[in-house]
């Protein structure tokens, strides 16, 4: 159950990056004020990519079910396994499109990086 509880930190990681960039990308560079970029950032995440969200987190949960709460031996590996299965679609997109790749590319990266920390997390000692 610790692991299930430790997907927050993906889930944060990965959406508080995307906002981040698609804010500043929109503030920076298109002719958005402030308040445009912010709520243009918000609408792109949240709700265009709410497919994208309930498939991460099926798929975080399945992956954990399967791989890592039977048994916990090679944590690491096995979340690398679940970062690249998981960032296999993002390749595919970062490749078939070619406007939103550096997106796909910053999603894959801050996923691996919240994976990496997911394994410190649950190996952390409960004292």
């Amino acid at each position: 159950m610790k692991t299930l509880q430790t997907n927050w930190i993906n889930i944060l990681g990965v959406f508080v990056v995307l906002f981040l960039y698609t804010f500043l990308n929109s503030w920076i560079n298109y002719p958005a004020t402030f308040i445009q970029a912010l709520f243009g950032a918000f609408v792109l995440v949240c709700l265009y990519g709410i497919m994208f969200w309930v498939g991460f987190i099926i798929m975080l949960i399945i992956l954990d079910s399967a791989l890592i709460i039977p048994n916990p031996k090679n944590l690491k590996i096995k979340l690398l396994i679940e970062w690249i299965v998981i960032s296999s679609p993002f390749v595919y997109w970062a490749i078939k499109y070619p406007e939103q790749r550096t997106l796909y590319v910053i999603a894959i990266i801050t996923f691996l990086i919240t994976q990496l920390l997911r394994d410190k997390l649950i190996n952390k000692d409960p004292r």
